[in-house]
């Protein structure tokens, strides 16, 4: 099969790769069906992607730093009303979209030309979102190669970047002492830089030899926006590093990576696993677990909680990014797609609930022997799994190998994610130019990645961990929510959801629960609207640590924010400019789905047509074509 697609046809998130032996040739994971277009070559091959996607870095410790800091429990309560709200019919709707079409993000929205620019929106968002996440990778590669060491360096205090307020597990705990100490950084010119910090009592501010690690060796972090300094090198070795295993992924295709997650996609659980039942033997470990799972119904009357649930799920499912759109445009047209969202939905969400387990039975055996509460035993932010899972896994038995064993795994999880998500911009830069870059997809996935690269630099200084939270912040708030709104409104009252539903019956053989249907078109566009107006209303400023962003820090989040949307408008001024006829009749026009629409196949084309013909009119639909 050649490996690059017809003109017209989407650039597979999965590049095939084509092997000639004897004169045969192999294709490892995708296929082409009659009509020509790329296919997976077994659903199961579908199906990890997709659980390599989900399956991340936010469930592992994302989601538990967010349990962490609302009341534990607590959390749990809106997370889980959210998932089903907002997450499945959202998950659902995009992996629906995406396999009846058999188009991606760039391209799905010819069912509805004047939002075309959502397109262009998820690809931004999509790419925002490798830019800063390849971050955490360079982070687990550092751990990786620090791991090697005959001892590990997050389990002593003996080293250039410990305080007098490290402790070891064998640490006795003294009284209240008033101290003051000097953490000498290596700046980018190798020039000691001593940072002298008072500290009130050693017991109430004493941190772990791991929490030290992360703070003071692998950020080195500074004490704000203001103070960035220069570049740390090892972090710079290791984002380069980072890049590149991307860029081979990218480039090899799947026929590799796609055997890996074979192995990938288990892992996590084993190892999870092995790390729950060594925290569980540790004294305090059962105070965590009742912190975890006891809510605290008093925090659901703050507004901050349901928020953070929400922006969670959008997180952690990957919804409105335009990655389920482009791995779902790969399925055969009569995948069941529903069964797919659903099993993948609540997979994903279990996982971070397991992975939760592990979290707080480790900070419930430091927060004893700190003798503090466990929301207050350590401020790492989302760095929080680096140093809860390195303290459970040097109580390991061989902790090197089961620190190396670990951090491989959370490479290659990583990886999968961000392969999607890169994969998801590259298809949109190639798809924006098809003539120009159709076969020059290499040079384009080698220039996207030297320019993540390059300006990622700013993450390697010693402010680098705050540029990173206002990203982080940021691009899965306004943005997100705003496409999560359109897309039900387009789906469920522009095209219509009763027609949706008889696409859906056309794939599937039958259509969608009701409930599905009420979701798209009124609980969840109206639950994400409410979330918008008051993330606006009762807007608060993100924080690392203690560390409060000032004014310009604030109007930099809101810009990356943002940025993403300005093409919703320009791609309508630019399709309402080319339509014919009064204003009104211009805005019919590009509302109606284009010639364009449909499904990929031919046969399937025509039979849509027919249908078409006899299911046009419906009760959800606001207009008649």
């Amino acid at each position: 099969m050649d490996r690059t697609p017809h003109v017209d046809e989407e650039i597979p998130m999965s590049e095939t790769n084509v092997n000639t032996r004897n004169g045969t040739r192999d294709v490892d994971m995708v296929s082409v069906s009659g009509d020509g277009r790329v296919k997976w070559t077994r659903q199961m091959d579908f199906f990890l992607s997709l659980v390599g996607y989900c399956v991340g870095y936010g469930n592992l410790w994302r989601f538990p730093y967010f349990c962490n800091r609302n009341g534990g429990g607590a959390f749990l309560i809106p997370y889980l009303i959210c998932l089903v709200l907002v997450g499945l019919p959202l998950f659902f709707l995009e992996v629906s979209i995406g396999q009846f079409s058999g188009r991606g993000a760039m391209h799905v929205w010819s069912i509805c030309p004047l939002f075309k620019g959502l397109g262009y929106a998820m690809s931004m968002i999509s790419y925002l979102f490798s830019f800063y996440f390849n971050l955490i990778i360079a982070w687990v590669l550092y751990y990786l190669v620090m791991s090697f060491y005959p001892v590990l360096p997050w389990t002593t205090c003996s080293n250039w970047w410990n305080t007098p307020a490290c402790t070891t597990w064998d640490t006795p705990q003294t009284g209240n002492a008033s101290v003051m100490y000097n953490v000498s950084f290596l700046g980018s010119t190798q020039t000691p830089r001593n940072v002298s910090t008072p500290i009130k009592s050693i017991s109430n501010v004493s941190r772990s030899a791991a929490e030290e690690f992360w703070q003071y060796n692998t950020l080195r972090v500074s004490t704000g926006l203001h103070e960035m300094d220069g570049l740390q090198w090892h972090l710079v070795v290791v984002l380069f590093a980072a890049w590149v295993i991307i860029f081979l992924c990218l480039v090899k295709g799947v026929k590799s990576v796609g055997k890996v997650v074979y192995v990938t996609a288990p892992l996590p659980y084993i190892l999870l696993t092995v790390i729950i039942v060594r925290a569980m033997m540790l004294p305090g470990s059962l105070q965590g677990i009742i912190f975890y799972v006891k809510p605290d119904f008093s925090r659901l009357a703050d507004f901050q909680v349901w928020l953070e649930a929400l922006l969670q799920i959008f997180y952690s499912l990957g919804i409105t990014w335009g990655g389920l759109h482009t791995m779902s445009s790969y399925n055969i047209f009569s995948n069941n797609c529903y069964r797919d969202a659903v099993i993948i939905t609540f997979l994903s969400e279990g996982t971070s609930f397991y992975a939760g387990f592990a979290i707080f039975s480790v900070l419930g055996f430091m927060a004893e022997k700190k003798g503090m509460h466990i929301s207050e035993v350590t401020k790492a932010g989302p760095g929080l799994g680096f140093v809860t899972y390195p303290e459970a896994l040097a109580e390991l038995p061989f902790p090197q190998v089961s620190s190396v064993i670990f951090f491989v795994m959370l490479v290659t999880v990583g990886a999968d994610s961000e392969f999607c998500a890169l994969e998801t911009t590259v298809t949109a830069i190639i798809d924006t130019f098809p003539k120009q870059l159709q076969r020059r997809r290499s040079w384009v996935t080698a220039l996207v990645c030297i320019f993540s690269f390059l300006v990622g630099l700013v993450f390697t200084t010693r402010g680098g961990i705050y540029v990173y939270m206002l990203i982080d912040w940021y691009v899965a708030s306004f943005s997100t929510m705003l496409i999560g709104i359109l897309e039900c409104i387009i789906i469920g009252w522009i095209y219509g959801a009763d027609l949706f539903s008889s696409d859906i019956e056309m794939m599937l053989g039958r259509k969608p629960p009701i409930y599905m249907k009420t979701l798209w078109c009124f609980l969840t566009p109206a639950l994400l609207t409410m979330c918008f107006i008051l993330t606006i209303v009762q807007y608060d400023v993100p924080a690392y640590n203690d560390y409060v962003y000032p004014t310009y820090g604030v109007a930099i989040g809101l810009f990356i924010g943002l940025v993403s949307i300005v093409p919703v408008p320009i791609c309508m001024i630019n399709e309402l400019s080319k339509a014919k006829g009064t204003f009104v009749d211009r805005v019919r026009t590009c509302l109606k789905p284009d010639s364009t629409w449909g499904p990929n196949s031919t046969k399937r084309r025509i039979e849509y047509s027919r249908h078409r013909k006899t299911n046009w009119r419906n009760s959800f639909r606001i207009h008649k074509w």
